[in-house]
């Protein structure tokens, strides 16, 4: 398994994980760029190594297993959450 499989796997199982990988995401969102660095920076400190170039070339990693898990759902609304009403 590779280590950006890893780190997925790390992250979904993990809600601290998730918020600061939702954390990064709205960051960069909001900056234009650093998601990447981030995320590879964040995985770094777990123990994981995994490049920015590797971060890009997997953005496709949502619902890799199937359905949707609630992080990536949360994910994908930009981090309103699954519950809200309109």
């Amino acid at each position: 398994m590779s280590d950006f499989q890893s780190f997925r796997d790390a992250v979904l199982e993990d809600d601290d994980l998730q918020e600061q990988v939702i954390s990064i995401v709205n960051t960069a969102t909001s900056n234009g760029s650093g998601m990447g660095d981030g995320i590879a920076t964040l995985a770094k400190t777990h123990g994981f190594t995994i490049t920015s170039d590797e971060v890009y070339a997997h953005q496709d990693f949502l619902g890799q297993d199937g359905d949707l898990t609630d992080f990536e759902l949360e994910l994908i609304s930009g981090g309103q959450g699954t519950d809200q009403g309109c």
